[in-house]
């Protein structure tokens, strides 16, 4: 691919010193700068995805919060609703 891009006095002078820092063309030096943004892109946007345990305890139902100022451990059969698990004589 061939491209021809005009960059202000600053991009210019900051590309002409990655070119001298690694010892590269110029093309290898934009190479190893988009896969290095490309690698970084791809990164977040797996961390921003939920891993298949936490979608699957999601959809079972597992995944949620209360608000509750007592001990949860001592208390959480009064404060968890089961109703949504005994519907329909399945208990």
């Amino acid at each position: 691919m061939h491209i021809e891009a005009e960059l202000d006095e600053i991009h210019a002078q900051r590309l002409l010193q990655l070119q001298r820092r690694y010892g590269q063309p110029l093309s290898l030096v934009l190479a190893r700068l988009i896969d290095s943004d490309w690698k970084q892109a791809i990164d977040e946007a797996e961390r921003d995805e939920p891993s298949p345990l936490f979608q699957a305890f999601e959809n079972a139902g597992l995944i949620g919060c209360i608000g509750t100022g007592e001990q949860l451990s001592a208390a959480y059969k009064e404060k968890l609703d089961y109703a949504e698990k005994f519907r329909g004589g399945t208990a």
